[in-house]
């Protein structure tokens, strides 16, 4: 990691979360505006009844939006969140994994809008499990 880039240092943050690290997130892309993470459904972000704890899935569509947004964002700039809102279509289970891709639809002086979309990855292929929706507050960044 490039101890002056802010993106790099944002990234490991990300990375070295305590959430993160227990999701076994992995970033698989984060370039021109879009992003894609994945995770794993454990007994970490697994609920009680053993299907994926909508709270994370919250949190990842969280962290793909802003995964997105770091790609395109301004130096000396952070998204920080003002609004979410995400609709879950379907469960996972644990033992299964995640992909959440996001977008930036807008980045405008103060604000950034963001979509995102959560699939089952199955053998069979994917299987939309969410939407989502982010509105981040562009903020000087804290690194």
């Amino acid at each position: 990691m490039n101890a002056s880039d802010p993106r790099a240092i944002a990234t490991q943050r990300i990375l070295l979360h305590p959430l993160h690290a227990a999701s076994a997130l992995a970033i698989q892309k984060s370039a021109e505006g879009k992003s894609e993470i994945t995770f794993a459904v454990n007994d970490f972000t697994g609920n009680v009844i053993g299907t994926l704890h909508g709270g994370i899935l919250y949190a990842m569509v969280d962290v793909a939006a802003f995964m997105a947004l770091l790609s395109v964002i301004p130096d000396g700039l952070h998204g920080v969140t003002a609004d979410i809102q995400v609709s879950v279509l379907r469960a996972a289970k644990v033992g299964d994994t995640v992909s959440v891709r996001g977008r930036v639809d807008r980045v405008g002086r103060t604000l950034a809008n963001m979509r995102a979309e959560a699939f089952l990855l199955t053998p069979e292929g994917e299987r939309l499990i969410a939407t989502g929706t982010v509105v981040k507050a562009l903020i000087k960044a804290p690194y």
